[in-house]
C-alpha cells in the first residue's frame, strides 16, 4: 500500500469539511427557498375583490350571532 504525501487529506476530511459548510449555510438556504415559495405562492393566487371581501364579514357577523333563545331569553 502507498503511502500519502503530507499534502494529501484523507477522504472523511474532505467530506466533514463540506458537511460543515452545508451545516453553516443551512439557515441562508431555507430563508432564500421560503422568499421563493413565497413569490411562486402569491402569483397563482387570484385577486380578492373588496366586495366580496365586505360579503364575507357580513356572513360571518350574522353566524355569530345568536337567537334569543340562545341567550336565555334575555
Amino acid at each position: 500500500m502507498s503511502k500519502r504525501s503530507t499534502g494529501e487529506t484523507h477522504p472523511f476530511q474532505a467530506l466533514e469539511e463540506e458537511a460543515y459548510y452545508a451545516f453553516r449555510e443551512w439557515p441562508v438556504w431555507l430563508v432564500l427557498r421560503e422568499r421563493e415559495l413565497a413569490a411562486h405562492l402569491d402569483t397563482g393566487k387570484p385577486p380578492i375583490r373588496p366586495a366580496a371581501a365586505e360579503g364575507a364579514g357580513e356572513r360571518v357577523a350574522k353566524q355569530r350571532r345568536h337567537s334569543d333563545v340562545d341567550q336565555g331569553g334575555k
